[in-house]
């Protein structure tokens, strides 16, 4: 395994993890914060990630257009987080979402193995 895909081996657990924490928050918080679009957009990214890993780790032939397809939900995860720029908790879970979508990027231009 690279040094490029350990990093963004961290950057999918890490999102994943943010985005989990950020869907718990935002039951908490209710009101707007239970927006149904936003949440299945966390829950949809925490998953692509956790697949992406998977596919990293067990060297797929698919791992590039996965990590293109999670690179996609992670960005459209961190715009829709963008929505709330004064939550604090929100924002994290945006920045999480950018920097993984860009180590995504990174991947799917790597070879399959």
């Amino acid at each position: 395994m690279t040094s490029e895909m350990q990093t963004c081996m961290q950057a999918l657990m890490d999102c994943q993890k943010t985005c989990m924490a950020t869907m718990t928050y935002c039951m908490t918080k209710g009101g707007e914060y239970m927006d149904m679009t936003m949440m299945a957009m966390m829950r949809d990214c925490a998953e692509m990630c956790m697949m992406c890993m998977n596919m990293m780790m067990g060297g797929s032939e698919f791992m590039a257009r996965t990590c293109m397809l999670c690179a996609e939900m992670c960005d459209r995860c961190a715009m829709a987080c963008e929505m709330m720029p004064d939550d604090e908790m929100m924002m994290a879970c945006a920045m999480a979402c950018r920097k993984c979508a860009e180590c995504c990027k990174t991947m799917e231009m790597m070879p399959t193995m």
